[in-house]
């Protein structure tokens, strides 16, 4: 037994060797020798923070190689080579390991089928209700309160119920989770980028308390799935997005584990996104007073509450502005959506790229450049309004660009128009003067965002 002790630990000892010889010549190999060798990037870059991707493109300039196969772009061109319908030859790839359920969300997301105003406006009306109780105990953590508008609006029209979480004033169990996990699938994507071989850890990095809301999570999902089968079509007659996920199950032969990453990707892509966004408005309307006045007086001007609010009268000019300059500043998502060149190879941005690389172009990076935009890190929603003003406003697409636009950008404009008007019958302040919401935030899979604690007063006007 000793020996087979021994040989079996010098085993493993030549195995780990020969594992890390591999994985140096491998490494060499698609350092030095890839078809992407020409193209300029840091020799470690295997896909990393928002801030880091900004200095290696601010270094090297509007293409980087950052990782061995990929290639992030800054630039306004390529946002039309990469993702725009292609006049000749076809289309870039969608990356399968990032999209699995377009053709599927996109028929339950069409403008026709769920554009649902009096849900938005339900939970958007309870909400204001709720921060005018809450805040008259004390201060408010505004990112949960976001959370609980957007979380139960896509609740609905994914389940047909609510997660419940305006009425309870906190989050659902099964959201927290969903945003844990988050975190730890950054930490797998990471690690898969560095080598495949290397995602074998990830079970390792796993804390035993996620491990546990995980199984809990997936549990709850097929509850949900399954009672949302079991229901039926509804009694009002809406559709939601089960409703046409239903209709092709069979076509597209999907499982109730298709159906229940269906949902975690859209309740997290449509309901996060949004209430990160949200959550960034605030912080730079408590910052920049003057432009919180703008704002006010432009909804307060034409109505005296927040209940008179719907989505065609949230129109105005200048909330308008202010959307689009805090999804330029902060793009919903902060990595670049990836494409993969179609066999054969095509140009991006007047440079010939080989078949089979991925690309994305990081918004970040270009909506923060100073080539760009003049003063790029400053909130100015003037510069949407002025049409003498010289700024690239293209370079800024956050929802990409049609056919590939965000097949959610209807419902994710007017919940915002809804809401930021609504909101504009409180004034309210920071708690934490210190607080720098560039600086603070945390780029993952989704942004991970510092804490937004506000004194808020309402304000109807008389």
């Amino acid at each position: 037994m000793g020996l087979v002790s021994v040989l079996n630990e010098k085993s493993r000892a030549q195995t780990w060797q020969t594992l890390g010889w591999l994985l140096q010549l491998s490494w060499q190999h698609l350092l030095y020798f890839h078809p992407l060798f020409k193209f300029p990037g840091s020799w470690y870059a295997a896909g990393y923070g928002h801030q880091t991707l900004k200095a290696l493109h601010d270094k090297y300039g509007e293409v980087v190689r950052v990782a061995p196969d990929k290639l992030s772009f800054s630039s306004a061109t390529a946002w039309k080579d990469i993702y725009a319908q292609r006049k000749s030859g076809p289309n870039f790839i969608k990356d399968h390991k990032f999209y699995t359920t377009d053709d599927e969300q996109s028929h339950a997301f069409s403008p026709k089928a769920l554009l649902e105003e009096d849900i938005v406006l339900k939970y958007a009306d309870m909400l204001m209700v709720a921060i005018r109780e809450e805040s008259a105990k004390g201060s408010l953590y505004f990112n949960d309160c976001y959370n609980w508008v957007t979380f139960d609006v896509l609740g609905e029209l994914s389940f047909g119920e609510p997660f419940g979480s305006v009425e309870a004033r906190r989050p659902d169990e099964w959201i927290d989770t969903v945003l844990q996990m988050v975190v730890f699938i950054a930490w797998y994507s990471a690690l898969y980028k560095l080598h495949p071989v290397f995602s074998s850890l990830y079970s390792y990095l796993i804390p035993p308390f996620v491990r546990k809301a995980t199984v809990s999570h997936v549990t709850q999902s097929k509850a949900k799935i399954l009672s949302r089968m079991e229901g039926g079509e509804r009694e009002d007659g809406r559709k939601d997005f089960y409703s046409y996920i239903f209709e092709l199950r069979k076509e597209m032969g999907l499982h109730e584990w298709h159906m229940a990453a269906y949902s975690n990707a859209m309740i997290i892509a449509g309901s996060e996104t949004t209430a990160t966004v949200m959550s960034a408005l605030t912080y730079h309307l408590c910052r920049l007073p003057a432009i919180y006045d703008k704002l006010k007086q432009e909804v307060r001007s034409r109505y005296k509450s927040g209940n008179e609010i719907t989505s065609l009268s949230a129109t105005f000019p200048y909330l308008t502005a202010a959307i689009h300059e805090i999804l330029r500043l902060l793009p919903p998502i902060p990595f670049g959506m990836p494409r993969i060149v179609p066999p054969g190879g095509d140009t991006v941005d007047e440079m010939f790229i080989p078949g089979g690389t991925t690309v994305s172009v990081h918004a970040w990076s270009l909506t923060h450049s100073d080539k760009n935009l003049k003063d790029p890190d400053k909130f100015i929603p003037e510069r949407w309004l002025d049409p003498d003003n010289t700024d690239q406003r293209e370079a800024s697409n956050p929802f990409l660009l049609r056919p590939r636009a965000c097949i959610r950008q209807n419902m994710a404009w007017m919940e915002m128009r809804i809401l930021i008007a609504k909101m504009a019958f409180f004034d309210y302040e920071l708690v934490d003067d210190n607080l720098d919401w560039e600086r603070d935030s945390l780029a993952f899979i989704l942004w991970q965002k510092p804490e937004l604690w506000t004194k808020v007063i309402s304000r109807n006007v008389d």
